[in-house]
């Protein structure tokens, strides 16, 4: 078996490798979901058992993911650090699509980029499962692992989808507890069962020192009030509408790294189709994080949170009855 092995340069800290809504009867969503997990789990079946783990980007010379638990990384303070990671029975690889997104967008002599894999754990019928061992588990987890990069962090950003948001939200709590690092947490659409309480969601107030600001981006889909909760820590945005074509409780982790790319990735479903991301002046997704500069993690800092939902737009085209005839006389 071959080993890669991760370096961090002492002087650099460069990090290297070697070697709408809907209008459906409640009940067929219900049975729609439900055969959706039935479907992913019967496809995973025969797939090797691993349990959660974190994987960093590495750069030069084969761009790589690399699991974070098998190569010696030195404690290094002051790093920042951006993690996603995935929700409820989710096959696509957005999350490791996404690290290597921002590392080649980051300074890498100061931040880690890497995505936090739980799939197996979430394989279960109920999302609600998934839901609790997120919340009950994988944070937990996760926070260990960063944590071994880095005791002191100067900044985290944690990225999660649906169930997933339960794990950084966990993870967030934990980080805020041992270090002063700043904190920004961007939920995905995410998922509240019936019967919890959605402003436990990146509540971080019993650290009341601690720097932190969280976005949410959300569509009005089939899953319902389950994934369509005003959080109350965080700056809610509604992107449904802005959706090529059917919403879909998916789009948001198509939507969010396409920002971070200026359109969405060639793979991408939504491959060659307009982003939208702007509402009035204001720049939404990856403009609102560390990562895109000091200035505008400065400026999201001053948006509040807990605020009515935000809707972005496709802007209107200007009317212009007899454009298609000119258009056609040009062609």
């Amino acid at each position: 078996m071959s080993k890669t092995t991760l370096a961090i340069h002492p002087a650099t800290h460069r990090i290297t490798a070697e070697i709408m809504p809907l209008k459906l009867n409640k009940n067929l969503c219900v049975i729609a979901l439900f055969l959706t997990a039935i479907t992913a789990i019967a496809s995973a079946g025969n797939k090797p058992q691993d349990k959660p783990t974190l994987y960093l980007a590495a750069g030069e010379p084969n761009h790589q993911m690399v699991k974070a638990d098998e190569v010696n990384l030195p404690q290094t303070d002051g790093l920042k650090i951006v993690i996603a990671t995935h929700g409820w029975i989710e096959r696509e690889p957005w999350p490791g699509e996404l690290a290597m997104a921002f590392r080649n967008k980051v300074d890498s002599n100061e931040w880690v980029c890497g995505w936090f894999d739980w799939h197996n754990e979430a394989m279960v019928v109920n999302p609600r499962d998934a839901a609790q061992y997120a919340r009950d588990t994988a944070g937990k987890m996760l926070a260990e692992q960063i944590l071994k990069i880095s005791k002191n962090p100067r900044h985290i950003h944690l990225i999660g989808h649906s169930a997933g948001s339960w794990a950084i939200s966990e993870a967030a709590k934990i980080i805020a507890k041992q270090t002063n690092a700043s904190i920004h947490l961007t939920f995905l659409d995410a998922y509240v069962p019936l019967g919890w309480d959605a402003n436990s969601l990146g509540d971080i107030s019993a650290e009341p020192n601690t720097i932190y600001w969280a976005d949410q981006y959300m569509t009005q889909d089939i899953t319902l009030d389950v994934t369509y909760c005003r959080l109350a820590h965080a700056h809610n945005v509604d992107i449904g509408d802005i959706t090529p074509g059917v919403k879909d409780h998916r789009f948001p982790f198509h939507w969010y790294p396409a920002t971070v790319l200026g359109k969405y990735a060639t793979k991408d479903k939504y491959a060659g189709e307009k982003l939208y991301y702007k509402s009035g002046n204001l720049e939404y997704g990856f403009a609102r994080s560390l990562e895109a500069g000091k200035t505008n993690w400065e400026k999201s800092l001053k948006l509040p949170m807990g605020n009515n939902i935000i809707k972005l737009a496709k802007p209107k085209e200007p009317f212009d009855p007899f454009g298609w005839l000119f258009r056609k006389q040009s062609n």
